[in-house]
């Protein structure tokens, strides 16, 4: 569902599946643009980046 003010989308709610979904492919699509040392480096420091709402 989506939220509009003045013709524009301010606000976009997912379920839970989406989000994750929207989440791996953001982190896969990042991750083509790095040499496999660097793309290894990045999936370790997300990995101990804490839970969102813990921070």
């Amino acid at each position: 569902m989506s939220f509009a003010r003045s013709g524009m989308v301010v606000a976009v709610q997912l379920t839970a599946d989406e989000a994750a979904w929207l989440e791996d492919k953001a982190m896969h699509t990042r991750q083509g643009y790095m040499d496999p040392k660097q793309a290894a480096a990045f999936e370790e420091f997300l990995a101990r980046q804490p839970p969102v709402g813990e921070q």
